[in-house]
């Protein structure tokens, strides 16, 4: 018997996809893509100008958009983004949970408060979106997405806030696959150093020649585009990823080298 094609898969026509943070980087990278491939979105800003952008790109592509602003740390205005929502479309098909973002500092020079901070801003906001978004999803056998980091996994100076968040964000994908399943499959994605407007600045100050340097460490011979973290995540939420769940996709260009290298390297060896 054959199975669907390819475009049968990947179309989320029907679908309602909301993405948390989809006012800049990532996040509006991915609503755009999901948009062009037929899905109903849902974007998300901390207000309402900052979403005014992403909406009308959105907009322009074809696809029904509703902007829905709050704080995904705060209960409450998630539910009340939640129940707007259901108010427009009746459901709710896919997650992806994206908000988050980076305090730099060395461990002994931040305080606890500071910590916590980078918990709630990376960590609890997805626990506090999907938990809220679960009965819907449930209730369409829909997905969700976290959006992770490679510090999750790696020793991260002066990012051990940010490192350790995204560490629980992989862990609580896991856990929340393993108690929702099988209605609601969950993953996360994990991305290596992608090109944004908030990367162009802090990390590679606004030039292209470092950005090109650091791409050159990748296998694959350059540093992301939001694009492929959108693939990613379309994958993810396509039933072409119907028995993946609870997992982390990396999706980071590759490494060009493993500890022996590393070492070799620091030891004047070839």
């Amino acid at each position: 018997m054959n199975g669907p094609i390819a475009s049968e898969v990947f179309d989320l026509s029907g679908s309602v996809v909301w993405v948390t943070g989809s006012s800049r980087g990532i996040g509006a990278g991915v609503a755009r893509h999901l948009a062009r491939h037929g899905a109903a979105m849902v974007v998300h800003g901390r207000s309402v100008e900052s979403t005014e952008a992403i909406a009308s790109s959105v907009g322009d592509l074809g696809a029904d958009v509703l902007r829905v602003h709050g704080d995904v740390r705060d209960e409450a205005a998630v539910d009340a983004m939640v129940a707007a929502i259901v108010e427009r479309f009746g459901r709710l098909d896919h997650v992806v949970a994206n908000v988050g973002g980076a305090a730099f500092g060395p461990i002994d020079e931040t305080a606890g408060s500071r910590f916590a901070r980078q918990l709630e801003l990376n960590l609890v906001s997805a626990y506090v979106t999907l938990r809220a978004a679960h009965p819907l999803l449930a209730a369409t056998r829909g997905s969700a997405v976290m959006i992770s980091a490679t510090a999750a996994t790696n020793p991260t100076p002066s990012f051990a806030g940010y490192g350790a968040a995204k560490s629980g964000v992989e862990h609580l994908a896991a856990t929340m696959a393993a108690e929702w399943g099988p209605e609601v499959r969950v993953n996360a994605v994990s991305p290596g150093l992608i090109r944004t407007d908030g990367s162009m600045a802090a990390v590679f100050r606004g030039s292209d020649e470092l950005a090109a340097r650091a791409g050159a460490t990748t296998a694959v011979g350059r540093i992301g585009e939001p694009d492929d973290i959108a693939w990613a995540c379309h994958y993810l939420l396509s039933s072409a990823a119907a028995f993946v769940s609870g997992t982390t996709l990396l999706v980071d260009g590759g490494p060009t080298e493993g500890p022996t290298q590393r070492i070799l390297r620091a030891i004047g060896g070839d």
